[in-house]
């Protein structure tokens, strides 16, 4: 396992600000295929509107080094704490770095080795810089990994009910991997003003409004991201998908569930949609 932290570089290089180009060269040295990637995965963003604020706020905040803190702290035991989940200590890069708004995290492949990318300017402007959130996003993209390692991680998604089906289960697969690594079942690091106990009361409703977005062969994306919501809160999907795997544990054990095949999981999707 190889830990990257370029905070400083990250403080040495914008310090007056971003510029495409110079982000271009600081990211080529962490891998030549990186700043393709990244702007690959940006490019249906608006630049200028979306992706460049979020830049320059985080790179004129005070918050860089507290999040290099905090990656720091993470990552120094981190290695023992895998044995949780992993038999033996997994061969991957987790790496702290300047992105273009891809994401707080990114669970990948550069240069041919499976990747967590962490985008510190996601980081700071979700407010998840503090040891606790680091922690937590850490190992759900380390459960993204564990997941592509013993299992089905990618379901492909010609339909909207497929891809609907494969991020519900993709993201309760890791979430469960984060509860199993951070020993609580109840973590989310989406948890502020109540977010947590509204999943609770409304789990009915969102799972069964969930399943009619499937059969109608509607989007489902307001059940993930940060910058989308339904009925005024983000990201409940990894509350919901955390639920549906829950469900498939009490009948099979963890890898089973990472080898199920859509079919399974959608007919165990309905069935744990209408249970009440």
């Amino acid at each position: 396992m190889k830990i990257i932290n370029t905070c400083e570089d990250i403080k040495t290089l914008f310090a007056d600000g971003f510029h495409l180009q110079t982000w271009r060269q600081y990211a080529g040295a962490i891998s030549k295929a990186l700043p393709e990637k990244c702007e690959n995965d940006a490019k249906e963003y608006d630049f200028e509107k979306d992706v460049l604020p979020v830049l320059n706020n985080a790179l004129h905040t005070d918050k860089i080094d507290l999040v290099s803190r905090s990656f720091q702290s993470v990552t120094d035991s981190l290695q023992e704490n895998l044995k949780k989940l992993f038999d033996t200590e997994p061969d991957i890069n987790i790496i702290l770095y300047l992105g273009l708004c891809n994401g707080a995290g990114w669970a990948t492949t550069l240069d041919g080795k499976d990747t967590v990318l962490l985008g510190i300017e996601k980081i700071i402007e979700l407010g998840w810089g503090d040891e606790t959130n680091m922690h937590a996003l850490i190992l759900h993209e380390i459960g993204h990994l564990w997941h592509k390692h013993n299992g089905n991680l990618h379901i492909p998604e010609f339909t909207k009910r497929r891809k609907g089906i494969a991020q519900l289960y993709c993201e309760g697969v890791a979430m469960v991997c984060e509860h199993i690594l951070c020993g609580d079942n109840d973590f989310y690091h989406q948890e502020k003003n109540g977010w947590l106990d509204w999943c609770y009361k409304n789990e009915n409703q969102i799972k069964i409004e969930y399943l009619r977005r499937l059969d109608k062969k509607e989007s489902v994306q307001d059940f993930f991201g940060d910058w989308c919501s339904y009925n005024g809160h983000s990201d409940v999907g990894y509350f919901l998908g955390c639920r549906f795997i829950e469900h498939l544990m009490k009948k099979h054990s963890l890898k089973e569930i990472a080898n199920m095949s859509y079919g399974k999981l959608n007919k165990e999707y309905k069935i744990f949609a209408k249970q009440g």
